[in-house]
């Protein structure tokens, strides 16, 4: 019986320390202008999961309505090209168009992305969610759909102006994407993401739009 009790134990303990090991196990890469962007292996990929923390001056409304304004995501979200709404579910949901432009000479990139805006009511911390389908448009010529993207924002109001933002990246940029290529999506491109909705979202328009879903 203490036998059976010790190995029990100890496979207890190595999924413990397994699985602490792989949820928490994020490289610092990159830390700049007050954003830090980490890294860690994909146990299910050969591209890596990113992270990026970073304080942004706004409202919960002023970000939740710049993300809405999808066909100005071109704007500040690195190398979008274009993007356009394709359905609206509700005020909270909705799916739309984009295409990534990629350098020469590899084929731009597109996909089709799932968005969801949930707000949890007592502590008011938002999420946002951004899943691609794959299937749910025809491929177009000359360019590559995206097999895997998902993104999720965690944005914890600090004070009545300032945001904590937890963002989580997980891609596959498909078809056999040079190391090149995957590095667009490493640290430059979720920096200089950032670093553009830092300017962006101080615009009226997202200041003063009023988003009747999210408490501010």
């Amino acid at each position: 019986m203490k036998k059976r009790n010790y190995y029990l134990f100890t496979l207890l303990w190595l999924f413990t320390a397994f699985s602490g090991t792989s949820q928490n196990n994020w490289a610092l890469k990159d830390e700049k202008e007050g954003i830090r962007i980490y890294s860690r292996n994909n146990q299910n990929s050969k591209f890596n999961e990113l992270k990026v923390e970073l304080l942004l001056n706004a409202k919960l409304t002023d970000l939740a309505a710049i993300i809405l304004d999808i066909e100005n995501h071109f704007k500040w979200s690195y190398n979008t090209k274009t993007s356009h709404v394709l359905k609206r579910i509700s005020n909270s949901e909705l799916f739309f168009y984009k295409i990534i432009n990629a350098p020469w000479p590899a084929s731009d990139r597109d996909l089709v992305v799932h968005l969801r805006i949930k707000q949890e009511p007592h502590t008011r911390v938002m999420t946002i969610r951004e899943e691609n389908v794959p299937d749910y448009l025809p491929p177009k010529k000359n360019i590559v759909r995206v097999p895997l993207s998902k993104e999720i924002w965690t944005v914890t109001p600090v004070d009545k102006k300032t945001l904590k933002i937890e963002y989580y990246l997980e891609v596959d940029p498909g078809e056999n994407a040079p190391a090149w290529l995957i590095n667009i999506f490493a640290t430059k491109g979720p920096f200089e993401t950032f670093k553009s909705l830092r300017l962006q979202i101080q615009q009226p328009k997202y200041q003063l739009a009023a988003i009747p879903f999210i408490l501010n």
